[in-house]
């Protein structure tokens, strides 16, 4: 079986690069599957996980991220120049590979078109990962013209007619399979997760919990802050450490000194499940977060996690008092409170950090790839 991945570039310590580089590697490693990954902005950059060197990539040199350089005019020749010769090469390479499923795992316009207007034949499916319901505006901080704004809404619009043209959705969690079935046929596939790979567990012991995401608006990072300004008021003697890096790093740091509460704001790290375990209890404050992968990384080491109730996936991930807690979305008091009932008492930590471990094991290689499998396998037939 021929699949073929299609992502801007690889070049992000994100959520979405690690799931995808995970997923070609699993499947390039397997007898019977050749995998394709294809970029068009990669350029010299190195690609951010290590993948495997059975899977084929090949880059077709679109590099669109370069056009704010030029006025709108230049802007507007170049984009047009830049998606003929990507339609170009990417034919000629399916004309060459021959697959049998292309997906597309960005919703781009250009990129979906490009994969609608091949004459190859091939099953076209469609990778969500980020809730329909936010594509048009995934950040609410962001204060746009009425240009962008018009932009936005067109661009989400045609989204929505393409999308229709493909075979199949995968999506993320159950509120997006709703939204997108109304258009497509659409089916959920959870995220694949590298569990905990150290041996050893949280023994919750520690006076420290931990954040772990990209310092944007759609974590709510700033929420955060405020919370445990508040935790600490009654736990001066606990640490709040957050990893991870975004736009909003330099005012993260600037406001963590100034409440002077423990808060240790660093980059992303390599080291994320040795973090885990010197830690007791993971924090979820996003606004939305189709899946979260740190949630089921942060529980296989046995952390309760305690996470806003947002649009959609912790309520898919966390069972509520039993391996974690769900706070009403943006109830600030709430989550306060279930943070301090955590630090105040080590026996539930563990016993919910026990089956924290025992729920992440649904998001293991050996429960999500078959899924995969089964899905392509009926696509085909």
């Amino acid at each position: 079986m021929k699949i073929v991945y299609i992502y801007p570039k690889l070049t992000l310590a994100s959520g979405t690069e690690r799931i995808l580089i995970d997923k070609m590697n699993c499947f390039a490693d397997q007898e019977g599957y050749e995998v394709m990954a294809i970029t068009y902005e990669q350029d010299n950059h190195p690609i951010i996980f290590p993948l495997s060197s059975k899977v084929i990539h090949i880059d077709l040199d679109a590099r669109f991220y370069e056009l704010y350089k030029y006025n709108r005019f230049i802007r507007i020749i170049k984009w047009r120049y830049y998606l003929q010769r990507l339609q170009k090469r990417f034919n000629n390479l399916m004309y060459s590979f021959s697959p049998d499923i292309v997906i597309a795992t960005t919703y781009y316009v250009d990129i979906m078109s490009m994969i609608n207007s091949s004459p190859v034949p091939f099953v076209k499916m469609l990778e969500s990962h980020i809730d329909q319901r936010f594509i048009h505006n995934h950040d609410k901080n962001k204060r746009l013209n009425i240009y962008q704004r018009l932009h936005g809404w067109y661009e989400f619009r045609t989204i929505l007619r393409i999308s229709s043209k493909f075979d199949k959705l995968v999506a993320l969690n159950k509120d997006d399979v709703y939204d997108w079935s109304k258009r497509l046929s659409t089916v959920m596939i959870e995220n694949m997760v590298h569990l905990n790979p150290l041996g050893y567990v949280s023994s919750q012991d520690t006076k420290r919990v931990v954040f772990v995401g990209r310092y944007e608006w759609q974590k709510g990072v700033f929420d955060l802050l405020d919370i445990w300004a508040k935790v600490h008021i009654v736990h001066s003697d606990w640490h709040l450490d957050m990893f991870g890096d975004g736009s909003l790093f330099e005012g993260l740091t600037k406001k963590a000194n100034e409440l002077k509460a423990n808060i240790h704001v660093n980059h992303s790290t390599t080291q994320i499940f040795e973090k885990y375990v010197n830690s007791t209890i993971l924090l979820v404050t996003s606004n939305y977060e189709p899946f979260g992968l740190v949630m089921p990384e942060a529980m296989s080491c046995g952390l309760p996690v305690v996470a806003f109730d947002c649009p959609s996936g912790p309520a898919n991930i966390i069972n509520n008092g039993v391996d974690g807690y769900l706070i009403k979305n943006r109830d600030m008091k709430a989550f306060v409170e279930k943070v301090c009932y955590l630090i105040e008492h080590k026996d539930v930590r563990l016993e919910m950090g026990k089956a924290a471990e025992q729920s992440s094991l649904r998001y293991s290689p050996k429960v999500v790839m078959p899924k995969w499998k089964d899905l392509f396998c009926n696509m085909l037939s």
